[in-house]
């Protein structure tokens, strides 16, 4: 099972809000799922099914949270689009 501990996560809103860069996440991806996890006031889990076509779409009910991210084959880099709680934006995650 592939563990990215040391990732780094930009945050794109689609408000008035900056932009964050570099936020440290981790990202597991088994056969059957993967788990983005990161801290933002407490821990905030994104967990979704691996179907092996390096498309994903994730939930975090602790934040009320859905989000998409697509991978390349072999490639550092996930990106995709979120949507919290009203709010939502785009994130590109770099594996670490």
């Amino acid at each position: 099972m592939p563990i990215w501990n040391d990732c780094k996560m930009s945050t794109l809103f689609y408000s008035e809000d900056d932009a964050s860069d570099n936020h440290p996440c981790v990202v597991k991806i088994t056969e059957q799922e993967i788990l983005v996890e990161y801290d933002d006031d407490g821990l905030v889990q994104y967990r979704g099914r691996n179907d092996g076509s390096g498309h994903f779409l994730l939930a975090a009910p602790e934040v009320a949270g859905r989000a998409s991210l697509h991978r390349f084959p072999d490639a550092k880099v996930l990106e995709g689009s979120w949507f919290e709680a009203g709010d939502r934006g785009m994130w590109r995650i770099q594996l670490g």
